[in-house]
């Protein structure tokens, strides 16, 4: 298997000092170790786990710690038990019980024995690099083997399923791999290749694994869902309420793949969809007027094309077209300050049901009724479907069509027309 090459991972890595404490003995010992090495292999990725926080706990037996970067005062810590990580001025510092015990721009942690580090309380494997970098605060970043990561990504993301699913969960395992497998060559220059979020996949380490989906990764192991040849960004959702999304509508600031551009969610020959069964096929919300102006004037400012004015009223809200798959491609909110619109996906960061800190609306997949009274609007009710940006896999459709019996290969080619699986390593 190849490694990427020095040039691709630009850091100094220089020799220090370890300081080794066993179980047995209190009495530390200085020992030189080789430095825990930030090469990584081709299906390695880099998982921002903690983002700019004002500390970090660590927790681990017989953890490896290694300063790395030119300038600092080097130093090391081997052991068990807590360690506390704090940023300062640009650097890592690493803390035993109040003592400082190294200072570097930069910080790797190695578990002894292949087991696992925790970070926060949660378990990873792999290694973790300690960083000051990505803002005021310090951040923590897993570097872990696809497949690793995958364990802790596919229950969070599809959930814990039973019965039969073995081919949605290797679906599943496919759409997760490939996505992830795509973002390599776009990060190579930044310090992690993705978030541990909804903004990417949703990765709970040690903590969010679930033996079968373990046996789906296992079972797809080198496989990836390719497109021209290359690992495809394989997007996937909860619940498409009937028809997935096109690309092009919902995202388009985004490259447009054609296997993106949305399919029925349902089987030849057949009218009612896969996913017809969830709970989010079919859902209703209400906001009263002044409700309503009270989320838009917190989520437009952020979210529309032009500069908001502040305003007091929504006069009225008009809707733009309804792609082929039903979703509402923009809606212009006119106030009494201007009319201001909102397109594609942003429309559900925009029109939030609980508060303007609550969760987004659940889908674009909307049919509006907007009630007036005395040239403002009075309440706005809307009948949804679906959850989620509806483009790519279904995954509500995904486990219906396990359990009718398709083959995990079926399923992918189902909701990404035209593309390829490929073992890749």
């Amino acid at each position: 298997m190849r490694r990427f090459s020095r040039a691709v991972i630009t850091l100094a890595l220089l020799p220090m000092a370890l300081l080794y404490q066993s179980c047995a003995k209190e009495d530390v010992v200085y020992r030189k170790t080789p430095i825990p090495s930030l090469e990584r292999e081709i299906t390695d990725v880099r998982v921002l786990v903690v983002e700019n926080a004002g500390e970090i706990e660590i927790s681990s037996e017989y953890v490896i710690a290694g300063g790395v970067g030119a300038g600092s005062n080097l130093g090391g810590y081997g052991g068990s038990g807590i360690l506390k990580a704090r940023g300062s001025g640009g650097q890592v510092c690493l803390e035993d019980k109040g003592k400082q015990v190294l200072r570097s721009h930069r910080v790797m942690l190695k578990p002894r024995g292949g087991g696992y580090i925790e970070i926060n309380g949660t378990g990873y494997r792999g290694r973790i690099l300690l960083t000051a970098e990505g803002g005021s605060g310090i951040s923590a970043v897993n570097y872990i083997g696809i497949d690793d990561y995958l364990r802790g990504v596919l229950p969070s993301e599809i959930g814990y399923l039973k019965g039969r699913c073995t081919a949605a969960y290797r679906a599943q395992a496919l759409a997760s791999r490939s996505y992830a497998l795509s973002k390599l060559h776009e990060t190579r220059r930044r310090y992690f290749d993705l978030r541990a979020t909804i903004m990417d996949q949703v990765y709970r380490g040690v903590s969010g694994e679930y033996p079968p989906a373990t046996r789906a990764v296992n079972d797809t192991r080198g496989k990836v869902i390719t497109w021209k040849g290359r690992p495809a960004r394989t997007y996937y959702s909860s619940c498409c309420g009937g028809h997935t999304a096109d690309i092009r509508s919902n995202w388009p600031w985004k490259k447009p793949f054609h296997f993106l551009r949305g399919v029925r969610d349902s089987g030849a020959g057949k009218t009612s969809s896969f996913c017809r069964g969830s709970r989010h096929f079919r859902w209703r919300v209400r906001w009263s007027g002044d409700r309503l102006a009270e989320i838009l004037r917190r989520t437009l400012p952020d979210l529309c094309e032009d500069d908001v004015k502040p305003f007091q009223r929504i006069l009225d809200i008009r809707q733009g077209e309804h792609s082929r798959d039903g979703r509402i491609k923009s809606l212009t909110f006119i106030t009494d300050s201007g009319s201001y619109m909102v397109r594609g996906d942003r429309i559900r960061w925009v029109l939030r049901p609980e508060s303007a800190s609550g969760p987004i609306l659940k889908s674009t997949l909307l049919k509006l009724e907007i009630v007036k009274k005395n040239g403002a609007v009075r309440e706005l009710n809307v009948l949804g479907g679906g959850n989620g940006h509806g483009v790519g896999l279904c995954q509500s459709g995904a486990i219906e069509m396990s359990r009718e019996g398709y083959s995990a290969e079926e399923i992918v080619k189902h909701y990404y027309p035209g593309v390829n699986i490929n073992r890749y390593y």
